[in-house]
């Protein structure tokens, strides 16, 4: 009875263990292919971010431009109505002048 449970022990480890090696294989490449499916995600979501800071920056640049832009113009038309103010004010006061 011993030597029939080792004998039948000895053939079912000696069948399991190749089976058990080849099921590590596969395993293996499964995981493999899941890293580099995983590294493949990485890399988009890598290149989306950096499309996204892209875009963002060219905004924040636009939007400095036309702010810059109108404060300059803001400045200009203050600047020049200031200047022309005292020749309106000395036009309209001739002009009363003048008509007296």
């Amino acid at each position: 009875m011993k030597k029939s449970i080792i004998l039948t022990l000895a053939l079912f480890t000696l069948f399991l263990v190749p089976v058990a090696g080849f099921a590590g294989q596969f395993d293996r490449f499964d995981r493999t292919e899941r890293m580099r499916e995983r590294a493949d995600l990485r890399r988009e979501r890598r290149e989306q971010a950096r499309a996204h800071l892209r875009d963002r920056r060219e905004g924040m640049r636009e939007r400095m431009r036309l702010r810059n832009e109108l404060r300059w113009r803001a400045h200009d038309f203050s600047y020049r109505f200031h200047d022309h103010r005292h020749e309106v004010r000395d036009a309209i006061r001739d002009a009363f002048r003048a008509r007296w």
